[in-house]
């Protein structure tokens, strides 16, 4: 094992350099998405209170907030933030909060993280609901019933970008035996060929779906249909992934 890259990969960053990091490499999204709740954003308010600063608000107060002219609301990492590139020169006040309670807050509104720096995200009020109500990830995984006629082999057109961030997501998954890539077609259903991803793993297995599938879907889209299973060494859809391919990922003791 690379010990060097090992520890690289589990040592916490920063948020902000996080956001950069997941802008360039999928494999860092999950880590992303989980650390937007707990940690500090900053939202402009359009309460005036003289000079720039923070705003202290009592309980019950109303807050009037900075919206952009399309109806997104800009949010932030840092009140630093705000400031790139000098595009924003209005006098400010600042709401910070925790991320969860600044997303409650605007749940309903489109969202845009660090509008004014090079690296940013928007959220639609649909992925708002989705990480308030924790359903976010929310990966497919394939259910195949006895006696199903199945047609399984490989892909033609070989994903690698998602096998390399899905190794990198399980390169810090300790439980990851291996994990191995198939293309499916069940002729009873309406779904068209598609990727199959089949994991040998111990412990929780859906969680890890959960980040996989959250991977895939970045890179493919959420409209590209992608199944998971769990190796079981139960036969069937098992056996053509341990007899007859070879897992693109196997971790190295």
């Amino acid at each position: 094992m690379d010990l060097l890259k090992f520890l690289k990969k589990k040592q916490v960053h920063s948020f902000e350099t996080l956001l950069q990091m997941a802008a360039d490499d999928p494999s860092y999204r999950v880590e992303f998405i989980k650390r937007i709740l707990t940690e500090k954003l900053v939202i402009i308010s359009k309460s005036d209170v003289g000079n720039e600063g923070f705003v202290k608000l009592k309980a019950g107060a109303k807050v009037s907030v900075y919206t952009f002219p399309d109806g997104r609301v800009p949010i932030f990492t840092s009140p630093e933030r705000i400031r790139d590139k000098g595009i924003f020169k209005d006098n400010a006040s600042f709401l910070e909060a925790k991320g969860v309670d600044i997303l409650d807050f605007l749940k309903g509104a489109k969202l845009i993280l660090n509008p004014y720096s090079d690296y940013g995200k928007e959220f639609s009020p649909e992925e708002v609901a989705r990480l308030l109500d924790g359903t976010y990830f929310n990966p497919r995984e394939i259910v195949v019933k006895e006696k199903t006629a199945v047609n399984i082999g490989q892909p033609v057109k070989y994903p690698t970008e998602v096998v390399k961030a899905l190794s990198n997501l399980f390169f810090t998954k300790p439980n990851v035996v291996a994990a191995y890539l198939g293309w499916i077609h069940q002729p009873e259903t309406n779904d068209p060929p598609h990727y199959i991803f089949a994991i040998d793993t111990v412990g929780n297995y859906k969680e890890l779906i959960k980040e996989a599938g959250f991977i895939v879907q970045q890179i493919l889209g959420t409209e590209e249909i992608v199944d998971f299973i769990q190796i079981t060494n139960a036969g069937g859809i098992n056996d053509y992934f341990i007899k007859s391919t070879q897992p693109f990922y196997i971790r190295k003791i």
